[in-house]
């Protein structure tokens, strides 16, 4: 896909299309990718996957999950992100989990997003060359139990953003920039509480130093997230699996002092996950984000062959333009 822009305005958009693609509150934070939710599971769910936390998962939404994970687990996940805005933007997640004996679990995720080709143009229409503008982060995890029912995990990730070539974004401002280089750090924590089938989850992302994307010095936060969740398991037999989740998600990075704006610019998040057998699962959960005015049901499925699951999860129901948001995901154990 082309999309031609006067050189002067080249810089702006190509930041406003990374940073402020989720929500109004968010777009004051850079690498706002951090903070797409990853995974068909989840999003089936309507994201919610805090209190639960028990796949590869886990190495994004709570690392504390980790230390109840209890055999390896490789995932893949790829979208075409919000084709109804660009065809060519996609979303992409590579995670996996391994338990150590007598150590504890490590794990690591790669997340890539594009927002596809742009082919740039000065003011009077001559080409100045074609990009592709992405954003990567590469994570690893460690976990371990505190006692036989606390979890707590620790993740650190790098985070790499290509907005623009340097070249063109000189010839567009006479600055130097166009990417951005930043690391953070991930804690986790879950807890089966004495309940039976109750767990409680808490993470806190994206803890580290704000990211600069031209030489001028100015600089966006980090979108710190403070994630917490809570799982119940009505039903696990080897026939049926029941489970209920909520989460409840805001990002840090200004506090108004203002609870009612806040609690506007919390993401709440509800999911129910049936499982039949271990061979097939539906999915039905609501999301809503008052700020970023995505509100609505998200729902999916999957299928089981042995340790190969294929999930789908769709949240297109979210959005106020239409859109085919389908996030197709493959994992394996053993």
């Amino acid at each position: 896909m082309k999309r031609l822009m006067k050189i002067g305005a080249l810089f702006l958009v190509v930041i406003t299309l990374s940073s402020v693609q989720l929500s109004g509150f968010a777009s004051e934070a850079g690498a706002i990718f951090l903070t797409i939710y990853p995974g068909a599971r989840p999003n089936g769910m309507g994201t919610a996957f805090v209190g639960l936390a028990d796949d590869a998962l886990a190495t994004y939404y709570n690392q504390g999950g980790m230390a109840f994970i209890n055999s390896t687990n490789f995932y893949l996940m790829h979208a075409n992100w919000l084709p109804g805005l660009y065809d060519d933007m996609y979303y992409d997640i590579i995670s996996f989990v391994n338990p150590v004996e007598g150590w504890g679990t490590i794990g690591g995720n790669v997340i890539y997003l594009t927002t596809g080709e742009t082919e740039a143009t000065d003011s009077e229409g001559n080409p100045l060359g074609r990009f592709r503008t992405f954003d990567v982060s590469f994570a690893l995890s460690y976990a371990t139990k505190m006692s036989p029912v606390l979890g707590l995990g620790v993740g650190a990730k790098f985070i790499y953003s290509f907005l623009a070539p340097p070249e063109i974004v000189w010839k567009a401002i006479g600055l130097r920039g166009g990417t951005g280089m930043s690391w953070a750090v991930d804690v986790g924590a879950l807890y089966h509480t004495p309940i039976k089938g109750l767990n409680l989850g808490a993470s806190l992302q994206n803890i580290g130093p704000s990211i600069s994307y031209a030489e001028s010095g100015n600089e966006d936060p980090l979108p710190r997230t403070l994630r917490l969740g809570i799982a119940y398991k009505l039903f696990n037999s080897e026939m049926n699996k029941l489970n209920f989740l909520v989460d409840l998600t805001k990002i840090i990075v200004n506090w108004s002092g203002n609870f009612r704006e806040e609690n506007e610019d919390t993401w709440k998040s509800i999911g129910m996950e049936y499982t039949y057998y271990n061979l097939l699962t539906g999915r039905i959960g609501y999301f809503r984000d008052s700020a970023g005015s995505r509100i609505g049901l998200t729902y999916g499925g999957g299928i089981e062959l042995k340790n190969l699951k294929f999930d789908i999860g769709v949240d297109d129901k979210l959005y106020e333009f239409p859109t085919a948001n389908y996030r197709f995901s493959l994992s394996y154990s053993f």
